[in-house]
């Protein structure tokens, strides 16, 4: 072999040694013992998809980040916070599949994976997101806005003292125009359902939760028993103006359903479920209104008359003259077993409502007349459940009314302490 044969021979077998790399096999080697979700996608890869002009390519990327951070855990703690603050940009996004995944992952995976972390840093990371969300010209945006709201206080309730002024603003906002922005009765039900929820974290009425669930109810009847309510002033004093701005709204709402009580044979599940929430937002509020504020500052009226520094005349309307006259509510169809027991649960919390704010200021006889002759029907038997499974929501309502009884007859105010201790 001579040597130009040589050196041709050499360089085909170094070349024909050399490794061809493809640029699948580069991507593999740089993410080797990096974490990475089905299709090869590291979290950083994925979380950049999420803002992507391609609404599929959003999707795959949410339902990629939720595979990877249930197989990898590790990469939800190492990195949630980064996580959090790109994926609110998605509470916005104008498609509705998108906005769905990302509800999903939030509630399936990254709030429960991140309940011992700051939960106060995940929170204000959210919550601008949201709060802009309920301002969106998109009512669809708008109402999934207070779903990830509902989300975050399931999973990090005390979160709520440092929200609740604008949070109650914007229940006011949406409610105050629920005809354009709720038209459909199930999407408002859902809304007043978070109302609820919130409301229920007020200190005061929280406390009245937790005697519930402490099953002191036969100790409050028996003895007239208040709980302490000295914690309520503490930090949330400003949100009683929020509160009875929301009165009024509430009030206009359960008169929009008023009709279907008269006119409707039946009253359909998602319409009741609105009207009860309303009522159970009402009570609510009324008990923050005797629990939450310091009676030495705001005194009531003697005159049967609303305190002007609390119960101005929007107040007193929407109570006096738009809710108490409607009861009792008295369809004029026959009833089936499970709409008669949706009607008697609404007039027992409007009469829960009447005599919870008969403690704070008083009313006039003639409606007092009214809802005493109503517990006195009760007390009589004159109602009864007409279906069986609805006993034990009945007599909750029942001794809750009795609770009232023992102070109504401290005051021997009238014949009818002594028709109720018959």
């Amino acid at each position: 072999m001579t040597l130009h044969e040589l050196i041709s021979y050499n360089k085909l077998t170094d070349a024909s040694s050399t490794a061809i790399v493809l640029p699948e096999q580069s991507v593999a080697a740089e993410k080797a013992g990096l974490a990475v979700n089905k299709k090869g996608l590291t979290l950083k890869e994925l979380l950049q998809q999420t803002s992507h002009h391609n609404v599929k390519v959003r999707r795959d990327a949410l339902m990629g980040i939720k595979d990877l951070f249930i197989k990898y855990p590790a990469e939800l703690k190492l990195h949630k916070y980064a996580a959090v603050e790109k994926l609110r940009e998605r509470i916005g996004d104008d498609d509705k599949m998108v906005r769905k995944s990302l509800y999903d992952l939030f509630k399936l995976v990254i709030l429960p994976g991140c309940k011992e972390d700051n939960q106060e840093l995940i929170v204000s990371l959210l919550m601008a997101y949201i709060f802009n969300a309920m301002t969106h010209l998109v009512v669809e945006i708008r109402i999934m806005a207070f779903d990830f709201l509902n989300l975050v206080l399931e999973f990090y309730p005390p979160s709520f003292s440092s929200y609740a002024e604008k949070i109650f603003q914007n229940y006011e906002d949406i409610l105050r125009k629920n005809q354009y922005y709720l038209p459909d009765k199930g999407k408002l039900k859902d809304v007043l359902a978070g109302l609820v929820r919130c409301l229920s974290l007020l200190p005061w009425n929280k406390g009245e939760t937790d005697l519930h669930n402490k099953d002191d109810t036969g100790q409050r009847v028996l003895h007239a028993f208040e709980a302490d309510m000295s914690m309520s002033a503490n930090g949330f004093s400003h949100i009683i103006k929020k509160l009875k701005d929301l009165v009024p709204v509430l009030v206009s709402s359960l008169q929009d359903f008023i009709p279907l009580v008269h006119t409707k044979a039946s009253l359909e599940g998602k319409s009741f479920g609105c009207m009860a929430s309303i009522l159970h937002s009402i009570d609510l509020i009324v008990r923050s209104f005797v629990h939450g504020t310091d009676k030495n500052l705001e005194s009531p009226s003697s005159q049967g008359g609303p305190d002007v520094a609390l119960w101005d005349v929007s107040i007193s309307s929407a109570l006096l003259k738009k809710l108490f006259h409607l009861f009792p509510l008295n369809p004029v169809h026959h009833l089936s077993e499970k709409d008669y027991d949706r009607i008697l649960d609404l007039n027992m919390v409007i009469a829960k409502i009447f005599f919870k704010l008969n403690e704070w200021i008083c009313l006039p006889p003639d409606l007092l007349d009214k809802f005493l002759e109503f517990i006195e029907n009760a007390l009589l038997g004159k109602f009864c459940r007409a279906a069986q499974s609805s006993k034990a929501a009945w007599e909750k309502h029942f001794v809750e009314l009795l609770s009232f009884i023992p102070k109504f007859v401290s005051r021997g105010e009238s014949y009818w302490t002594s028709r109720l201790l018959q």
